[in-house]
């Protein structure tokens, strides 16, 4: 890959004055001035060339050719969770896309083979385990086995649940998605699964950097998903939802049918009266915003334009560019799911929605770099016990896992971690 996407981004480039927003929750916001960190990068390796504005720097002295590529530019480029936060703090003082800037400099380093090792071998993986070809007519996932779900597309159903590729080889993700569907199926939804393989949606390809892998496999689960002629999909885990909304569209194709996290359509089953909690969670719970469920599931706004100058310092779009500030993601649904639980208390934490604070757990720095996963996903936790609650609940299997790896640790208030799903099961009066 040549260096051509960098050099349509210089612009954005050359905006970056090291502020360090980047690496900082803004002013306005805080809430706390122990949690006010905002790079899991930056705070774990404490120098700049791993902030959101150092790999900026970094990416203009490649396009000037002052630094060459090599394994140790790699290093810090692929020590970032990819998690957009550097993007919608940038964009709280400037218009500059930041997290096109990481990804096509990532692109431009898995291209030349200078991914870690680590994440060049789950690559490999991933396509020979998700490209070569859909199972065997008549084969359907094992968590759900049992359960009265239409077989698509021999069958059929309005609503498609997927569960995500984590529950082929998590257990609790594969439980996470059997209670889901019990749920949907209690509120009496015509829902199904495909017979055949699940379509990965892909996402760890693109947040390492593996742009054409990632291209190909959202066009093979559109096409998947759309030829299984429902009207609505229902994902179970909120990273995929940000590869769904917030990646195809530019990337490969949007799906032509609705698709929504699975808070998204319980909240719509709530609202509907289909959807009621009759049993008692007792518990203080705080919620951990994902990444990929929140500020980069905001949809994307394709724009072509050009970039002007105005008075030498001044620039502007013509026509005014749609700027991405990651408030759209999904925020509400979750929450009003937990306040509606009898006898949950909820509490938030100090960084929330779109200045949440990342797990750790994307990017393929679980693989690549373990302990700079594990550093995140322990300072969330320390964050989820400030604020008193004994469990932590998020929407997200990446999440979910990593906050489960970072146990056992011994905090000053030892902390639970639980899937949102299950909490709504257990209050639906569906645990045995």
């Amino acid at each position: 890959m040549s260096l051509d996407r960098l050099r349509k981004l210089r612009p954005d480039l050359e905006k970056c004055f090291r502020c360090s927003l980047c690496k900082m929750v803004p002013l306005p916001v805080v809430r706390h001035p122990e949690y006010t960190d905002a790079c899991p990068a930056a705070r774990f390796y404490h120098f700049h060339g791993y902030s959101g504005s150092g790999k900026q720097i970094l990416a203009l002295s490649l396009l000037d050719g002052r630094i060459q590529p090599d394994p140790a530019l790699a290093r810090i480029v692929f020590a970032c969770t990819t998690c957009g936060y550097c993007d919608v703090a940038c964009k709280f003082i400037m218009e500059a896309e930041r997290q096109q800037v990481n990804l096509a400099l990532r692109e431009y380093l898995a291209d030349l083979g200078l991914a870690p090792p680590a994440l060049q071998q789950a690559i490999e993986n991933l396509k020979t385990g998700e490209l070569s070809g859909p199972e065997s007519e008549g084969s359907s996932q094992a968590w759900a086995e049992g359960l009265p779900l239409a077989r698509l597309p021999r069958q059929k159903a309005r609503v498609l649940l997927l569960a995500g590729c984590m529950s082929k080889s998590d257990a609790r993700s594969a439980e996470v998605a059997r209670k889901l569907a019990r749920v949907l199926i209690q509120a009496g939804v015509e829902v199904g699964v495909l017979a055949g393989a699940e379509p990965c949606c892909g996402l760890p390809a693109f947040w390492t950097g593996y742009r054409e892998v990632f291209a190909q496999m959202a066009k093979r689960a559109v096409s998947a998903i759309e030829a299984g002629g429902v009207a609505t999909v229902v994902l179970a885990s909120g990273s995929c939802l940000g590869a769904w909304r917030g990646k195809y569209p530019e990337y490969a194709a949007a799906a032509k049918v609705e698709v929504l996290h699975a808070s998204e359509f319980l909240a719509r089953l709530l609202d509907q009266g289909r959807l009621d909690f009759p049993r008692k969670v007792p518990a203080k719970v705080t919620y951990h915003d994902p990444c990929y469920l929140g500020r980069q599931s905001e949809p994307f706004a394709a724009w072509t334009g050009e970039e002007k100058v105005a008075l030498g310092v001044m620039t502007y779009t013509d026509p005014p560019r749609p700027i991405n500030r990651g408030v759209n993601g999904v925020y509400d649904p979750p929450r009003r799911l937990l306040r509606a639980i009898p006898g949950l208390e909820f509490v938030e934490m100090y960084r929330v929605r779109e200045y949440s604070f990342c797990c750790g757990g994307g990017g393929g720095v679980p693989a690549a770099y373990p302990e700079l996963a594990q550093a995140a996903a322990r300072h969330r936790l320390e964050e989820a016990g400030a604020v008193g609650a004994e469990r932590l609940v998020t929407a997200c299997a990446h999440c979910r896992q990593n906050f489960q790896q970072a146990q056992p640790w011994p905090p000053a208030r030892p902390v639970e971690i639980a899937d949102l799903i299950e909490l709504v099961f257990a209050a639906s009066g569906l645990e045995d």
